[in-house]
């Protein structure tokens, strides 16, 4: 695995202190009926739960899903005027540029119009009907501002295609002027292969960037290629010094 995206900047410590930064994505957070909830980097959530309803609204960004079965609660993610239901199952939603995207992974959902403030639709019967069924394999992707009677496209994915439109899940990492010894515990944490920093003036330079949380050899690679550090594996341990 490389290295995804990064802008890197490599410097010596500056003489001002500093604030050092890191962020580990994407934040996977539990919910209080035992579901989880995976936010992409800038997504923001509200949790509404009731006795009757698990609601969550997805304010911005993306975030995927995986519903804990319960057919007495449904679980109800609310993201521009589109209402997402589900009772067990797994799926991303993306609210984004006036638009918002639902992919199912597990399960299946029915996307419907959100309900009014003040509107009640807990009598049997009084809720309108679903404007789209999405099962597992399929996505959609419709305007926050969907006109009634608008015609939805449905469109089945393929793994590979699930893969890529999901790939912010790996776990990543961000360092904003962090000293490598500080980058080097976040990987340890992560990894079996453990990195050792044996050169002080090495372990106190700073690096800002995002990296793969489970690719510490990628890592290393950009030290090497960046600051001139040279590494030597033992097992399962990589030595880090400056030339």
């Amino acid at each position: 695995m490389v290295l995804v995206f990064s802008v890197v900047t490599l410097r010596p410590p500056a003489p001002a202190p500093t604030i050092a930064t890191v962020a580990v994505w994407p934040d996977r957070q539990l919910l209080p009926d035992g579901s989880t909830v995976e936010l992409n980097a800038g997504a923001r959530i509200a949790v509404d739960f009731t006795a009757s309803k698990r609601g969550v609204r997805l304010l911005a960004g993306e975030a995927m899903f995986a519903v804990r079965k319960d057919a007495a609660r449904p679980f109800v993610v609310t993201a521009g005027g589109v209402e997402v239901r589900a009772v067990g199952t797994a799926f991303s939603i993306r609210h984004a540029e006036g638009q918002v995207g639902v992919l199912v992974t597990e399960g299946r959902v029915a996307v419907e119009r959100a309900a009014a403030p003040g509107t009640d639709h807990s009598a049997p019967g009084s809720r309108p009907p679903p404007i789209a069924f999405v099962n597992a394999g399929a996505k959609l992707d419709l305007p926050v501002d969907l006109p009634a009677g608008a015609a939805l496209e449905i469109t089945p994915i393929t793994p590979h295609e699930v893969a890529a439109a999901l790939a912010w899940r790996g776990k990543r990492v961000e360092f904003s002027a962090t000293p490598v010894a500080e980058a080097v515990e976040v990987f340890n944490r992560q990894n079996r292969l453990q990195l050792a920093v044996m050169d002080k003036a090495l372990a106190q330079h700073q690096l800002s960037g995002i990296f793969w949380a489970d690719d510490p050899e990628g890592f290393v690679r950009l030290l090497e290629t960046g600051m001139g550090a040279t590494a030597e594996r033992t097992g399962n341990t990589i030595t880090l010094r400056l030339k």
